[in-house]
């Protein structure tokens, strides 16, 4: 079954009202559908907002209960070959100037300045 259809099975199960209500939790099977298309998903690059908004699930509910089991591809033991090569620096002319839509606006960072904004904004 492809990524649509089973993000639209696992929908319908969600949306399907059986007595929930605020503070009801969700038929455990429910649940493990949804972790296990989490997982899958998560292995192809998609974001936690991208697979929750494709279930139907806000997305610190579906962080929540995945984070309460392990992937369940995760390897057991053992190494994996690496190989570093070389990247191209890349150049940056000037300062950097960050400007945001309500208007706040960074001006003068170096790159090390903006990575380390960057990380604490995520």
């Amino acid at each position: 079954m492809r990524n649509h259809q089973r993000a639209a099975a696992i929908r319908a199960e969600i949306e399907r009202d059986e007595g929930r209500g605020r503070g009801k939790a969700y038929p455990e099977r429910v649940r493990r559908q949804a972790i296990e298309y989490f997982w899958s998903r998560r292995d192809e690059g998609a974001t936690i907002a991208e697979i929750g908004a494709e279930i139907g699930l806000h997305w610190r509910t579906l962080y929540g209960w995945a984070r309460g089991g392990a992937s369940p591809q995760l390897p057991t033991a053992g190494f994996s070959p690496v190989e570093i090569i070389e990247a191209p620096a890349a150049e940056v002319r000037g300062p950097i100037v960050v400007q945001h839509r309500s208007g706040l606006r960074v001006e003068g960072l170096d790159l090390d300045a903006l990575a380390e904004l960057l990380r604490r904004l995520s």
